[in-house]
């Protein structure tokens, strides 16, 4: 009874060491970007290869906008500077982006990303306001 005791007990025992030792070996190694992505689109059912393919873009390609005014620009070279308020913003026009129609001083919003405008829009001047009425003269006393 007690040999079988002691098997049962060195049994035990070694694979409380070989879990230990698996579970270290895992923890070494840190997933990549590419590897994540590509692990919870094994758990969804999406294909790894585009998942991985959109969590780089995602990660590089953050779209950010500028207002401001055009302070440069040359339509054959597809090239513009936009002066906003954190400072001047120098891009090259996407593919789509037609800059034939802007002027230097043009107010515009600009949308990019990676130093590339994917749109380029004219900011409409508001409306202009209605004349204040004139204040109502005051009460006189008596």
């Amino acid at each position: 009874m007690k040999k079988i005791l002691s098997v049962v007990m060195a049994v035990a025992f070694a694979f409380t060491v070989a879990g230990f030792a698996v579970a270290a070996d895992n923890a070494v190694k840190p997933m990549t970007g590419e590897h994540k992505a590509a692990t919870s689109a094994e758990k969804s059912g999406v294909n790894p290869e585009k998942s991985a393919t959109t969590a780089q873009k995602s990660a590089t390609a953050k779209s950010e906008q500028v207002t401001g005014t055009v302070e440069a620009i040359d339509a054959a070279a597809g090239t513009l500077t936009v002066k906003g308020k954190k400072g001047n913003v120098d891009l090259k026009a996407g593919e789509k982006v037609k800059l034939d129609s802007f002027k230097v001083g043009d107010k515009v919003v600009v949308k990019y990303a990676d130093g590339t405008a994917s749109s380029v829009k004219a900011v409409k001047a508001a409306p202009a306001a209605a004349p204040a009425a004139a204040p109502a003269p005051a009460p006189v006393k008596k």
